[in-house]
This record gives C-alpha cells, sequence and structure tokens, in this order.
C-alpha cells in the first residue's frame, strides 16, 4: 500500500512538472512571420507605405518623427536568423522598425511615394530589451 502511494506521488509530482514546463514554453514570445529579419529588409527595399503594409500587414504603432519621416513598428514580428548576428542574439525574437521618408524631402512628393528610407530604413530592436536601449539598424 505504501509502495503504491509513493509511486502516485512520484507520478503527481512528474505531471506537475511537465505542465509547469509546458506553461514556460509557452509563455516565451515566438515571432508573428516566418522570415528573418533579414529577409524582410530585402523584401521591403525601396517598397512604398502601402505596399509594405500589403505585405506585412497594419503595424502595431505608427510615429512621425522630427523631420517629418515616419515610423512603423511591429511587435514581436520577426526573428535574427544567420550567422552575421553573435550567438547572444541569433534567433532572437526582434520588433521590426522601418522609417518611411517624407514625399515632401524629395523630388516626389504625393502621398503614394512614402518609401522605405535607404540605407538605414529598417532596424529592430531586441523584443527582450526596453524599447530604444538596443536598436540596431543594418544597411
Amino acid at each position: 500500500m505504501k509502495r503504491g502511494l509513493t509511486f502516485l506521488l512520484i507520478l503527481l509530482i512528474l505531471l506537475i512538472l511537465l505542465i509547469l514546463l509546458i506553461l514556460a514554453a509557452a509563455c516565451k514570445p515566438s515571432a508573428r512571420s516566418e522570415m528573418s529579419y533579414d529577409q524582410i529588409r530585402r523584401m521591403v527595399a525601396g517598397k512604398t507605405a502601402a505596399e509594405v503594409q500589403r505585405l506585412l500587414g497594419p503595424p502595431d504603432f505608427r510615429e512621425s518623427l522630427l523631420l517629418g519621416d515616419k515610423r512603423w513598428s511591429w511587435w514581436n514580428y520577426t526573428y535574427l536568423g544567420g550567422e552575421k548576428y553573435p550567438p547572444e542574439v541569433r534567433g532572437k525574437v526582434v520588433h521590426l522598425e522601418i522609417t518611411f521618408e517624407n514625399p515632401a524631402s524629395s523630388a516626389q512628393g504625393g502621398s503614394s511615394s512614402w518609401r522605405v528610407s535607404q540605407p538605414y530604413g529598417v532596424g529592430f530592436t531586441l523584443a527582450e530589451v526596453a524599447q530604444g536601449s538596443y536598436r540596431k539598424e543594418i544597411p
């Protein structure tokens, strides 16, 4: 009888540990896109704001910058893939940030000409770090 209770107690403890592991894995943020940051950066290069929204969906946050440019952010949208990232950040989920150049500052004008700024228009912020404390733009 005592042996049966010990077995049930061990089984119960293992079940609780399994549930806790599943819950911990579910709490970890995952990227909303299957594409890596570099793939997205190449895909949106030179695109208009309307084209970017069709490709990625609406942003989670929009802000106007000092010189009239606009920055759109997608939270937990993509990840850092590839060997060019250090091991401590490789595979990490990041917030995607795209800056669109003010058409009034270029010769084109018109609302359809808001384009991704070059060469630093696409950047990211690590999702695990507070907004603004680590921002990386790769040309």
